[in-house]
């Protein structure tokens, strides 16, 4: 499962610090930006494990959903909805997973 992962250098820590934001409380920090990047994907897996182990619910992967979002001032999708006759979160959503579009909204959606 791929979740949005998100590194920066922390003056405080002294570190690159890393977290899932859709994982409560998973973070991990290291020396290096690689390092920091390797020591989230064993936290990961230590709490997609714990969470499995103890019945916890498991969130869905975001990494579609920020995306979506970083990049949506940029593509309007309320205005590509509109266009191709959609609701805008029917768009989203089928940005979103991958959902196959029609002739038709795909038509609309290049022409704009």
């Amino acid at each position: 499962m791929k979740y949005l992962t998100k590194i920066w250098w922390s003056d405080e820590d002294e570190a690159f610090v890393a977290e899932v934001p859709a994982l409560a409380g998973c973070s991990s920090h290291g020396d290096t930006r690689e390092e920091a990047a390797r020591n989230i994907e064993e936290a990961m897996e230590a709490w997609l494990g714990s969470a499995k182990k103890h019945g916890d619910p498991i969130p869905a992967p975001d990494l579609a959903t920020e995306e979506i979002s970083r990049l949506s001032p940029l593509l309007n999708v309320s205005k590509l909805a509109r266009l191709a006759g959609l609701n805008k979160h029917t768009l989203a959503n089928k940005l979103r997973r991958h959902s196959p579009s029609t002739p038709q909204d795909l038509t609309v959606v290049r022409s704009v």
